[in-house]
């Protein structure tokens, strides 16, 4: 059965308002607040580097059809440095993009070799503790550990991550033995030997964070400052149709004089194209 339909309140007469029940209040939503499927950002926001292609595509285009538009020289100015300016955060987003398809694809790996280095620095430190800090052999292998520590977290971000410690498979059952006993057996490091190397040194230096972030190279272990700033070049943008280098003077005489001396001009423009092809 079909439920009654509310009466409005001016449907009610004003002797029973008191006995009636108020509506309750309806909150409003803030025009702020975003519906809820929509949630993160905008495509726009999401992928700079989709609007940044088609912003310099059509600077571009405009720029090279300089002779139809006849654009103005203060215009042209502001139009190339626009261009200029595009073009270094499209460098900016795309190796934004890499450096975080990057993190997504090593982050799992670098955290289990962080642990397992980990691990093993707690345990050469006990060891240490037991031997009463006299071992040279043992403080040689604690050191070496610490950097395999450090080199799972401190790996340069915008580089393919080389994994530490290789698995193999174990091909006799005297390996996995070995495996299961409480001293575990030596491992054999594998990964990057330059920048495991460089880890080491940044340990000394304190530097651990710029070779992070790639501001350190494995050539010069100097800070560089300027080496994330991505250098683009003046855009250099040629009309399809070049100007003349100097408009024609106008020529005297009859009709005949005139035709010559414009052949003329032809022949030599083409003799100077034809120089400077096969130059």
């Amino acid at each position: 059965m079909a439920t009654k339909r509310p009466h409005p309140e001016s449907a009610i007469h004003p002797s029973r308002l008191a006995q009636v029940p108020p509506e309750p209040s309806r909150k409003r939503r803030k025009q702020t607040e975003k519906p809820a499927h929509i949630s993160g950002p905008s495509f726009k926001k999401a992928h700079p580097v989709h609007d940044l292609k088609a912003q310099i595509r059509s600077l571009r285009r405009l720029l090279e059809h300089n002779n139809k538009s006849k654009l103005p020289a203060t215009v042209r100015v502001e139009k190339e440095r626009a261009l200029q300016s595009a073009q270094r955060e499209l460098v900016e987003a795309e190796r934004a993009r890499k450096r975080s398809d990057i993190i997504g694809r090593w982050h799992k790996l670098r955290f289990f070799e962080r642990q397992k280095a980990s691990k093993r620095v707690k345990r050469l430190k006990k060891e240490l503790a037991e031997a009463g800090g006299h071992e040279l052999k043992v403080e040689e292998k604690l050191r070496d550990a610490e950097v395999d520590v450090n080199y799972a977290i401190y790996y340069p971000l915008e580089k393919e991550y080389a994994p530490l410690f290789a698995k193999k498979k174990k091909q006799d059952d005297a390996a996995e033995a070995d495996d299961e006993s409480p001293e575990p057996a030596e491992y054999e490091r594998e990964g990057d030997s330059e920048i495991w190397q460089l880890v080491k040194k940044c340990m000394t230096d304190g530097t651990l964070e710029a070779l992070r972030n790639r501001k350190l190279t494995a050539d010069k272990h100097d800070l560089e400052p300027g080496a994330e700033q991505s250098t683009v070049p003046a855009p250099i943008v040629q009309p399809r149709k070049q100007r003349q280098k100097a408009d024609p003077k106008p020529l005297d005489g009859n009709r005949r004089e005139r035709r010559k001396a414009a052949a003329v001009a032809k022949a030599e423009s083409d003799d100077d194209s034809e120089g400077g092809f096969f130059e």
